[in-house]
């Protein structure tokens, strides 16, 4: 169980022209408080701090890759919709990303890990996949330390830019649900004030949309 009621915020979109889906996103609430229910105005924000976010050039993301919907849902403390509300907003055009070339595989994505508090314990950390990251690695498979120091920078602006907007009540959090069955420990929301960015990609798992697999065979002699 959490603590208090949160909003999770869902970004998503599609890639390679629709046939694969990709989904991100993070929790919006108070230390201490019921999140708000959150309004049209309140996905708008959002949709509009992604959107620069999203086309960011430092940031690198595929122009395969679109962004095409935000979603904000108010949960209870047992993580369930609570019955209000829940406004989408999607933008006048689909967003791509500003990265040219060719992409990588749609299951590799760049972890951004999202720093509360001391970053421990309970709530310490959370994880957000980033999307369509389209930087090249070096011969030992690892990103240079510029770019990815450009990528948490980028993702850091677009958090302040969530805390700070009027139309989002409260702030972007990691959000606990403790383990009172195991330890008795409580839950717990906390403030995010750090993102932190590693240097080597991850798996995902995508959804298909309309990607089809065809095979080839070889026939191997007796």
């Amino acid at each position: 169980m959490w603590t208090h009621k949160v909003v999770h915020v869902t970004l998503s979109g599609a890639m390679m022209g629709g046939a694969e889906e990709w989904q991100t996103g993070f929790y919006v609430g108070h230390p201490d408080a019921d999140a708000a229910v959150p309004n049209q105005l309140f996905t708008d924000a959002v949709r509009d701090a992604w959107t620069t976010f999203f086309q960011h050039a430092d940031v690198g993301i595929s122009n395969w890759y679109s962004f095409t919907q935000v979603k904000a849902a108010r949960l209870t403390e047992a993580g369930k919709y609570d019955g209000t509300d829940v406004p989408v907003s999607t933008p006048a055009a689909a967003v791509y990303g500003a990265r040219g070339g060719n992409v990588f595989p749609p299951q590799i994505a760049l972890v951004a890990t999202l720093i509360a508090g001391s970053g421990k314990g309970l709530a310490g950390k959370g994880r957000m996949y980033l999307p369509g990251i389209n930087e090249p690695i070096d011969a030992t498979g690892h990103l240079t330390a510029v770019y990815t120091q450009k990528v948490a920078t980028q993702l850091a602006a677009f958090f302040n830019t969530i805390n700070a907007s009027f139309d989002i009540p409260g702030e972007v959090i990691n959000a606990s649900k403790g383990r009172q069955k195991l330890l008795g420990i409580g839950a717990r929301n906390v403030p995010v004030n750090g993102v932190r960015v590693g240097n080597v990609y991850d798996t995902q798992r995508r959804r298909r949309n309309g990607f089809s697999e065809s095979y080839t065979n070889a026939v191997v002699a007796d």
